[in-house]
């Protein structure tokens, strides 16, 4: 429709936004249900209720704009949230920028210094609107409120039926297969204990982590996680924790949270549930493990969908491949061809 009407890229944002519920669909139907965060920060509700009614509602109109886009990954936003200066952004973008000890906005041109207390979800929005409390000033262009927030989950929409996911089963059988080793007794029959290989398992969404924790607590796998949501001494515990315990056997990780730098070669198993259209993103996630220091073969398991978007994201990933050798080479600049073409959109579609 948009090819032949020649307004791709007018549309470019609707039509990101398209492909992102076909990847999510094939994750799991509950990350197509709902798109607002889940979360609440205690900090931020207090600093929502000192907003007057007129603000409150024109930031609950940005996170509902069907255009926004993050300012950050320049994807349709995940868990979307606003902050006090009016930009859009992934709840886990932005929470990675400010615990990264980045105060002022990303957002081009904006000056706003930011911490956690100035960053709103839908959900924290609503409950300051409905609070019915007298309400004082205007959007200010700073925040001094406390750094780090501290982050409640609303319980009244928990996440159900993580299995109903042919990857969530997939992503299971797999980990227990890896995390668990024969052992034999003197009569020749073998048992099953815990304490084989490691593994660490990627995904672009931190909902669908959630659901995949839901299914490591049922079958008891010892686990940790680490994501842009959380601050870094959390994640160096995280990490601290799974390199150093023989019980934990799986690091479970956002694909934005696969830094530069971090060592994760404990395990010698890589776990990709979603596909990224630059395969330069998943080199750099697999590197955590394929790097200097590890001593066994890494094996990587892509988990996709047949006859799906997913086919074509693996077509385009190869194409890139393919032009950044002939072209660029393993350069930098290569790596950060991210932007998808108009001619990339229409093979998608």
């Amino acid at each position: 429709k948009y090819a032949a009407s020649g307004t791709v890229k007018e549309n470019y944002v609707n039509i990101l936004l398209m492909l992102l519920r076909l990847r999510q669909a094939c994750d799991h139907p509950l990350l197509v249900k709902g798109f607002d965060s889940d979360a609440k920060f205690s900090a931020s509700i207090d600093m929502a209720k000192s907003l007057s009614g007129e603000n409150q509602k024109f930031l609950l109109n940005c996170l509902e704009a069907s255009q926004a886009i993050c300012g950050i990954c320049k994807d349709p936003p995940e868990d979307a949230v606003v902050t006090i200066c009016r930009h859009v952004f992934c709840n886990q973008c932005i929470s990675e920028h400010i615990h990264g000890n980045e105060t002022q906005c990303p957002a081009k041109k904006c000056r706003t210094h930011l911490t956690m207390s100035c960053v709103f979800s839908k959900k924290t929005l609503g409950v300051a609107a409905n609070a019915n409390q007298p309400t004082t000033g205007n959007v200010a262009t700073s925040c001094n409120g406390s750094s780090e927030a501290t982050q409640v989950f609303d319980s009244s929409h928990p996440l159900t039926c993580p299995e109903d996911s042919s990857k969530i089963r997939s992503a299971l059988s797999l980990l227990l297969s890896l995390t668990q080793q024969p052992e034999f007794s003197t009569g020749g029959d073998a048992k099953l204990q815990r304490g084989g290989e490691k593994a660490i398992v990627f995904s672009q969404w931190t909902k669908m982590l959630d659901l995949l924790e839901d299914s490591l607590i049922k079958n008891s796998i010892h686990y940790r996680r680490l994501d842009g949501t959380m601050p870094v001494s959390a994640r160096d515990r995280a990490v601290k924790d799974f390199n150093a315990l023989p019980e934990v056997s799986v690091m479970i990780m956002s694909l934005k949270a696969a830094s530069l730098g971090l060592n994760l070669v404990a395990a010698c198993k890589v776990v990709l549930l979603d596909l990224w259209w630059n395969p330069t993103t998943e080199d750099q996630a697999i590197d955590r493990a394929h790097r200097i220091g590890q001593t066994r073969p890494v094996s990587v398991f892509r988990l996709t969908i047949k006859d799906t978007v997913e086919d074509r994201i693996l077509s385009l990933q190869e194409r890139k491949r393919k032009l950044v050798a002939s072209a660029f080479g393993e350069t930098e600049k290569g790596s950060r061809q991210s932007r998808l073409t108009v001619e990339d959109l229409k093979y998608l579609f």
